[in-house]
């Protein structure tokens, strides 16, 4: 470090110096200098700043307790650096509860997802941190299928595989990947399916352990289906939106005046039909749509089926 060193560089030094110092009492300012590529001089200038420099007290002020210290005769006649009041930098420091929780939480995701080298770094912090560590390395099939879907997923290539669900029913699924998940000791496929015949394809999440036979798939979901002719191109839908349907309009990009009389009608313009059947759908009786019809007919179809799930057994209509 130069004389000519800017104010960033001068202050990572001086973060660095009293906890290095205080590590290493009675160095010399030539030792300093050679192990932060400093120059003696800058050294100098810093050390005689410590007396300066602190932390306000409990009367919010900065007494003699408050402030660094050095030994000057050490410092001024053989050229070391002792510090003698370090301003409670040598009290350890301790994690609250939930910030160890915390800790661990964040420590035991990344220790499941870093590569080996700083996945063993992770877990030993865990150790030091006296916590045992949650996250199983994935072994057998789990650690082979977890293989191929990091590669494929990096190539951008879809999979196949066989699945059963958490109510046992089997499926074969044709998903392009989107990610891998790591929550609460088990893996996760993130990824857009389109095995369904009669339905668009979507995100869904897989559990790995209930995958058998992944292999590679040559198909897209999106190429089994071909392209979805209501995405092609965004279409102008015209909404009546009450106050509390505001959510939607600004969905969309639109701006809603204070002075605004409610229902207020607007014709937006949709990128997304389902997106759009997604947000008025969560909203019942707080938007309608007036055209086109075919948006209509999509929420009316919606609104049947999510009745047809909710009604009693035997019951009809």
């Amino acid at each position: 470090m130069s004389e000519r060193a800017t104010a960033a560089d001068r202050f990572d030094l001086a973060l660095l110096l009293v906890p290095w110092v205080l590590a290493n009492p009675g160095a010399t300012v030539t030792e300093i200098a050679d192990r932060f590529e400093a120059t003696p001089a800058v050294v100098r200038r810093l050390v005689r700043l410590l007396p300066l420099v602190g932390v306000p007290g409990e009367m919010r002020t900065y007494g003699p307790e408050s402030l660094f210290d050095i030994d000057r005769e050490a410092f001024e006649n053989e050229d070391r650096v002792v510090i003698t009041h370090a301003v409670g930098l040598n009290r350890v420091q301790r994690f609250t509860a939930g910030e160890l929780a915390g800790l661990q939480a964040a420590m035991n995701y990344l220790a499941a997802v870093l590569p080996q080298e700083r996945r063993t770094r992770a877990l030993d912090l865990l150790r030091r941190l006296g916590a045992g560590p949650v996250t199983v390395e994935p072994e057998g099939r789990v650690a082979e299928s977890l293989a191929m879907l990091r590669a494929r997923g990096a190539a951008g290539d879809p999979v196949a595989f066989d699945y059963v669900n958490a109510s046992g029913e089997r499926s074969h699924r044709v998903v392009s990947i989107d990610r891998l998940r790591f929550s609460q000791g088990t893996w996760y496929l993130l990824a857009t399916d389109g095995s369904e015949e009669d339905a668009r394809p979507i995100v869904k999440s897989f559990r790995i352990d209930r995958m058998t036979r992944l292999c590679a798939a040559e198909v897209t979901p999106a190429a089994v289906h071909g392209p979805d002719p209501e995405e092609a191109a965004p279409i102008k839908v015209t909404l009546e939106v009450q106050r509390e349907g505001a959510a939607v309009l600004m969905a969309f990009g639109e701006s809603i005046p204070a002075d605004a009389r409610w229902p207020i009608t607007r014709t937006v313009s949709v990128g997304s039909i389902p997106a759009l059947v997604r947000h008025i759908s969560s909203l019942p009786g707080r938007v309608r749509v007036i055209a086109p019809d075919t948006v209509r007919r999509q929420i009316a179809d919606r609104a049947r089926r999510a009745l047809a799930g909710h009604r009693p057994p035997g019951v009809r209509g």
